[in-house]
């Protein structure tokens, strides 16, 4: 009868510690399309294949410890990410299917919008920005018999009425500035600057001046600088040989303005424009800070600490006066840690990392730090 009593105890004490470790590891309720926990979150993330479909979208606190999560099937190769005050957007670049996510809720839910072109049903996307009021994403159509065609899809996130329009070219990023939306297109010779007044779809077009090895990498390539002018960050996409720079543009005019050129090795990244500064991190974490004309104040290297071959620099985030830079590994560890963030402070030089766990392994990683 002892021996049953403390076989009793022992089940008791193991129950509690099973309920205790299951609400530790909460999970988000897939069958709602739903994320939980969301007001102790600190990054959001999705977890996809680089071809095949299905992915995870997951919270994590500030700590790196996994809040909740939840699976979709149709998602494949998610690139891109942006935020507003109220929700978080991701963009595949592999289909025609884009999340959004609730950050007081935690309600994800897809944003599909059918192509205006007849030739192809599974397109991809390059970019998703919110900017100003407004989401913008495009609709990567590619080679159709009227040449090679973007499409833009823009509405104002609290009134969500969609707006469309055909493009020449393909979109690589977009903003909503002065009540206008100024684009960047790109085919395989040149970069175009274009300003769309979003009720008439009237365009105004410009050929950059700048040599045709330069193209935008990201969502973030362009942002704007002040009242009067834009920049756009363009790397050598051909073969990498030439250095990096910023490109000033008039807004009125589309008008190349001047060039700021980096330092050789500096291949930028990401861009950010605060109220007195601009902050740059390139592909090898390095990180420049320029005041409002532009001139140099800083340079540095964040420390990323790479401890295999088998890590990289997968997104990097500017808030403030902090950079958080995702460093990806191709397979997780024996723990199963499957990426660091290292959190920098540009100011103070301290940096502190941060261990995401996941239970599979997965190609690609895209990241918002929620604010």
């Amino acid at each position: 009868m002892k021996y049953f009593k403390l076989l009793l105890l022992s089940c008791a004490i193991a129950l509690v510690c099973s309920a205790c470790s299951k609400k530790e590891e909460a999970v988000g309720d897939s069958s709602k399309g739903e994320l939980s926990h969301m007001k102790d979150s600190k990054f959001a993330i999705i977890y996809s294949q680089a071809m095949d479909r299905g992915c995870e979208m997951v919270n994590y606190n500030d700590k790196g410890k996994k809040l909740s999560s939840m699976t979709m099937k149709d998602c494949v190769g998610f690139t891109s990410s942006t935020q507003s005050n109220n929700n978080i957007y991701f963009s595949s670049n592999r289909s025609n299917y884009h999340v959004s996510l609730n950050k007081k809720t935690g309600k994800v839910e897809p944003l599909n919008t059918k192509s205006l072109s007849k030739s192809t049903d599974d397109e991809g996307a390059f970019f998703i920005n919110y900017s100003n009021g407004y989401v913008l994403h495009d609709i990567n159509v590619g080679f159709t018999e009227n040449g090679l065609v973007g499409e833009l899809v823009y509405w104002n996130e609290d009134d969500n009425d969609k707006n469309q329009v055909e493009l020449e070219g393909e979109l690589t990023t977009a903003i909503f500035e002065d009540k206008k939306i100024y684009a960047i297109l790109s085919n395989d010779e040149s970069v175009t600057m274009s300003s769309i007044n979003p009720k008439t779809h009237k365009e105004k077009r410009k050929k950059l001046d700048v040599d045709s090895v330069f193209f935008p990498d990201n969502n973030e390539s362009l942002k704007s600088l002040n009242n009067e002018e834009l920049i756009l960050a363009l790397n050598d996409g051909v073969d990498s040989k030439q250095e990096s720079m910023l490109v000033v543009l008039d807004k009125k005019t589309l008008d190349k303005k001047r060039e700021i050129v980096m330092d050789k090795g500096f291949t930028i990244y990401k861009t950010n424009v605060d109220d007195d500064k601009v902050t740059i991190v390139s592909y090898e974490g390095e990180i420049k800070t320029f005041n409002r004309d532009l001139k140099e104040i800083s340079s540095e290297k964040i420390p990323l600490n790479f401890k295999s071959d088998d890590e990289r620099l997968e997104e990097a985030k500017i808030l403030d006066d902090k950079i958080y830079a995702l460093v990806r590994m191709f397979e997780r560890d024996k723990n199963g840690v499957i990426g660091r963030i290292i959190e920098y402070n540009i100011e103070s030089k301290e940096s502190k990392e941060i261990s995401l766990k996941s239970d599979k392994d997965w190609e690609m990683t895209s990241m918002e730090v929620i604010r």
